[in-house]
């Protein structure tokens, strides 16, 4: 299958990726509301006590507010994972095409597919998609099988 986006620039895609990897550490990841609990009646009691008639009256407890909280991508557990897919994409996207960085660049996208695995398990649409925009524009120059020709990109081989 042909890459459709293939007219973009390798270090444009990959430096491209690189941002899309750090978007989602601003975006909330999940939320959850707050809620008011029911408060309780306690039902007064009347009678004897000895030969004295004492009467406890009815009590209200009101219920409590418990507020909602939200997790950002900073604070969820795909953060080590971003934050180093964003990096590496952004060092291989300076360097010229090698053997070498493209073993960092796949690490990169092996790092920003886990950390896309974390976000749809979190439920984190934002973030499911930015990643999956990052992979779809790293991904196919990297992962290319190419034996002959560009290790990756359209440049030449050089160390």
């Amino acid at each position: 299958m042909r890459d459709p986006l293939a007219r973009l620039s390798v270090p444009l895609r990959l430096w491209t990726a690189a941002a899309l990897c750090l978007l989602p550490l601003g975006l909330t990841w999940s939320r959850t509301v707050g809620f008011q609990t029911l408060g309780t009646t306690f039902y007064g009691d009347c009678g004897y006590s000895g030969d004295v008639y004492t009467c406890t009256p009815d009590t209200y407890l009101p219920g409590t507010y418990l507020p909602g909280s939200q997790m950002l991508g900073a604070d969820s557990s795909a953060r080590v994972f971003l934050v180093l897919a964003a990096v590496l994409l952004a060092v291989v996207a300076n360097r010229p095409r090698t053997p070498y960085t493209r073993r960092w660049a796949r690490l990169a996208t092996a790092a920003a597919l886990f950390a896309l695995v974390l976000a749809v398990a979190a439920r984190a649409v934002p973030a499911t998609l930015c990643l999956a925009a990052a992979l779809a524009l790293a991904a196919p120059p990297v992962w290319r099988r190419s034996p002959i020709g560009p290790v990756f990109g359209k440049s030449s081989v050089s160390r």
